[in-house]
């Protein structure tokens, strides 16, 4: 593996141009890191893993500023790059015991050694990209740092699956009013029947005709994300499936809020409560009720394999009975131009996905698809999906030839796709199997919830009262405030702790999973460090103080429940407290709660008090707004996730030197697409789309040379001034030029070059001393040879120019550096018999 020069700057460091480029050339390392991470990597007890070592600079500045307070610091680095650095320049040969470096195939064994696993329950792990990394100049770099993050986010979710996640628990909560009636009311209802599950993957528009064509034949299931395509289709879905409960999902699904008087909502229990809380249609849930044992959680609590709404979506397709299910839209891989979701997407407005990642996936249509990680993963849950519906007398079908080819999902062209002649209602069918949905359903509902809740409240109180005794408990055992230490509460604790583990095992175990984080904080990485103790008796303390804390927030939110529930409760009153409704909405940005209200009031809004109408009207408006909004944190979130210039300059670098003339030109249509679809609505639109009018240029460009259509590639080229492609586009001009023997035009060039890249300085020497310019060719030489000591090439060709003016004296010791340095270098040899055919050859010592 070629890493080119080693440098060395003025302060007496090493660095490589071919990774770092120029940001060590006028700047110390040790200033550039205290600019670049200020204070940060020095918090108590966290593992820093840091992808690169910037020619070890970064790694010198971690060992020589030191550690914070049990901190320690993985690097994973090439390990080739270490060998020539540690042979050529000044990488580190023996490393403080809390530094490690490691080869990428190795990081995770390394990071186990050192309680990996603890370090993640106690969230005090942290990736830091290196600077070679985040410029991204070498390809390697943005190659191991992709690999890394998919390795480390699926560690990562493992040990959260393990250890269970509180939002699950506080959203499905926060839905308690809404999830009235469970989904498997539905369960085997629709045998001998056909269904389409249409899911958000590129090929979702190729199902928009067919879909029209049979739509009385079928039942049109839906995920949330792709309500807004639906709706400029003009389709409408008999279901709608959402899961997510983060935030981003309000502006991501909104647009389903326009269907509530004509499609079902299916939603696993713990959807995001802005989206179901505003949803004014019929809704059913699946999973439980409650994070807890009680009679009132479902029989059945469904969940199928896969993490994805698209993965539940088709579970539940096929425990209602459909005979066939086609999918549309579940590609699991990017279309031939590299997009990733449909057109009228937030996320194809983004552009192509970018990273040079090479996973590949068989397609229907026989080709070979480029995937993320993302999708590979979720292939093995759709494939066990599709196999569980065969066991069940069902067909999983997916007519997109473009999409991953998956076991047991049958491959069918949307011609050859057969339904049953009769026509269904699959609304008026779906109206029939939910049960009736009234006010007075909807109040014993909460009846029901509310008295669980203070079941449960106060099981969690006597959690809280035994807690708060146990720590006065383990202060009396070591002796607190002027009195002695006294066994007999140690006896205490421990009937306390029965009692919490047999007793009130059920609720402790919840108010245990509601602070499993402070818990898991008690668990230290460094387990071979012997206790002292008066570290057992503030651990001890501060678990009974968890205990404490975890139950009085956990009262509180089921304090903040409960009044959700009144505030539910008001809303079928024909005379209600406006004031509990309008706090509540509010409080839970649910201004679309207000046509519920306005629904039932009769007369209308006309008869209520002026100051109500004027709150009612701003709720209306705040929620107008909210569906209009374009500039969403939704869209922030896309755009902080798309490929960097760097990114995209890697992949089209890697396909020019791959020779992949066709793989560039979809590329290039892909983001010239993407360039079609974005409205220009704002300066972050604006500013993307410049962007990828460069990377389209400089793409054009590298087809054209491969074409030997050089006049289009350098008109292509001198278009390019984005930075970070304008190195590219500068050497690729200099090497058309070249070729066409054009050496004064070229010189131009290359005094660009190497002024924005000290590599490129030889190259400009060359240059100079061919068209004739040999004194300005040894001053550019000599200049370069200072920062590039060890550089023999260009030594060699100083020496050599040098004997040609006649410098002999100069011409002499630049030849003795070269064999100082390496003493068999055939090259300096012969310069020297050349130069002093009648002296023998001698080294300095």
């Amino acid at each position: 593996m070629d890493f080119g020069p080693i440098l060395q700057n003025s302060f007496g460091e090493y660095y490589l141009p071919s990774i770092n480029q120029e940001i060590f050339s006028q700047s110390g390392a040790g200033s550039f890191y205290s600019r670049q991470f200020n204070e940060s990597l020095r918090e108590k007890d966290t593992l820093y893993i840091i992808l690169g070592s910037d020619s070890g600079r970064l790694l010198h500045w971690v060992i020589e500023r030191g550690a914070g307070d049990g901190g320690r610091y993985l690097f994973i680095e090439i390990p080739e790059l270490v060998t020539y650095l540690q042979e050529q320049a000044d990488f580190p040969r023996v490393l403080p015991a809390w530094v490690r470096v490691c080869a990428p195939d190795q990081w995770l064994r390394v990071a186990e050694e050192w309680s990996l696993r603890d370090y993640c329950y106690l969230g005090q792990i942290q990736p830091v990209r290196s600077m070679a990394v985040l410029d991204g100049f070498s390809e390697a770099y943005t190659l191991l740092w992709k690999q890394f993050e998919e390795e480390f986010n699926d560690y990562q979710a493992q040990v959260g699956r393990e250890i269970g996640s509180r939002v699950f628990m506080v959203k499905g909560l926060e839905n308690l009013a809404e999830n009235q009636i469970a989904a498997e009311c539905l369960l085997g209802s629709f045998a001998g029947k056909s269904a389409i599950l249409l899911a958000g993957g590129p090929s979702l528009p190729e199902s928009f005709a067919w879909v029209k064509a049979n739509r009385d034949r079928l039942v049109v299931l839906a995920v949330s994300r792709i309500a807004a395509q639906l709706q400029e289709a003009g389709i409408c879905p008999d279901c709608f499936f959402a899961i997510d409960p983060h935030d981003i999902i309000f502006h991501q699904s909104k647009a389903m809020l326009a269907f509530w008087q004509q499609s079902l909502l299916i939603n696993v229990y713990h959807l995001n409560p802005r989206l179901l809380g505003q949803w004014q249609g019929r809704s059913l849930f699946m999973g439980p009720l409650f994070p807890w044992d009680t009679p009132l959680n479902p029989t059945r609590q469904l969940s199928f394999p896969g993490i994805t709404v698209s993965h539940q979506a088709l579970g539940m397709a096929i425990e209602m009975g459909f005979t066939q299910i086609i999918l549309a839209g579940f590609d699991l891989c990017y279309d031939q131009h590299g997009f990733t979701h449909a057109a009228g997407s937030e996320e194809r407005k983004t552009g192509p996905f970018a990273a040079p990642l090479e996973l590949w996936v068989e397609t229907n249509g026989g080709w070979k698809a480029e995937t993320k990680h993302e999708f590979l993963i979720a292939i093995p849950s759709l494939e066990q999906l599709a196999q569980y519906a065969r066991v069940r007398g069902s067909q999983v079908i997916n007519p997109a030839p473009g999409a991953a080819k998956v076991a047991f999902v049958q491959h069918l062209p949307w011609q050859e796709v057969v339904l049953s002649a009769d026509a269904m209602d699959a609304r008026q069918r779906l109206q029939e199997l939910l049960p009736p949905d009234g006010p007075e359903q909807r109040l014993r509902h909460y009846e029901k919830i509310n008295a669980e809740l203070l079941r449960v409240r106060t099981l969690v109180q006597q959690v809280s009262r035994l807690s708060i005794e146990a720590i006065t408990c383990n202060d009396r055992l070591f002796g607190r405030k002027g009195k002695p230490a006294d066994f007999k509460y140690k006896l205490r604790m421990d009937e306390i702790e029965r009692t919490l583990d047999e007793t009130l095992r059920t609720t402790s175990t919840l108010v245990k999973k509601w602070g499993v984080a402070d818990f898991l904080k008690l668990s230290r990485p460094d387990k071979d460090k012997e206790w002292s103790d008066r570290e057992i008796e503030e651990t001890g303390r501060r678990y009974y103080e968890i205990y404490r804390d975890s139950a009085g927030a956990l009262t509180r939110l089921l304090d903040d429940i409960r009044q959700r529930l009144r505030a539910r409760t008001e809303e079928e009153k024909n005379h209600p407290s406006f004031k509990v409704l309008f706090s509540q909405w509010q409080r839970d940005h649910h201004p679309g709660r207000v046509f519920r209200l306005l629904a039932r009031q009769e007369g209308g809004a006309d008869r209520l008090p002026e100051g109500v109408q004027s709150t009612l009207q701003g709720l209306i408006d705040s929620y107008q707004q909210a569906l209009q909004e374009t500039e969403t944190d939704y869209k922030a979130y896309l755009f902080q996730r798309m490929a960097t210039p760097q990114v995209v300059r890697t992949r089209v670098i890697k396909l020019f030197r791959q020779k992949e003339r066709d793989r560039l030109l979809t590329f290039a249509e892909g983001l010239e697409q993407s360039l079609a679809e974005s409205a220009v609505t704002g300066a972050m639109d604006r500013m993307v789309m410049a962007h990828k009018e460069q990377y389209v240029l400089l793409i054009r460009g590298l087809a054209a040379e491969l074409a030997n259509d050089p006049a289009l590639a350098e008109s292509c080229f001198r278009q390019i001034t984005l930075p970070v492609l304008l190195t590219d586009a500068l050497q690729r001009m200099l090497t058309i030029m070249l070729l066409r023997q054009d050496l004064l035009g070229a010189l131009p060039i290359a005094k660009q070059l190497s002024e924005r890249a000290t590599v490129h300085i030889p190259h400009y020497g060359d240059l100079l001393r061919l068209t004739g310019q040999r004194e300005e060719a040894v001053a550019v030489y000599s200049g370069f040879v200072q920062l590039a000591k060890n550089d023999l090439v260009t030594l060699n060709k100083l020496g050599k120019l040098l004997g040609e003016l006649g410098e002999r004296e100069r011409a002499r010791q630049v030849f003795c550096q070269v064999l100082q340095i390496d003493p068999g270098n055939r090259a300096a040899q012969l310069f020297w018999q050349q130069l002093f055919p009648n002296e023998m050859l001698a080294v300095a010592p």
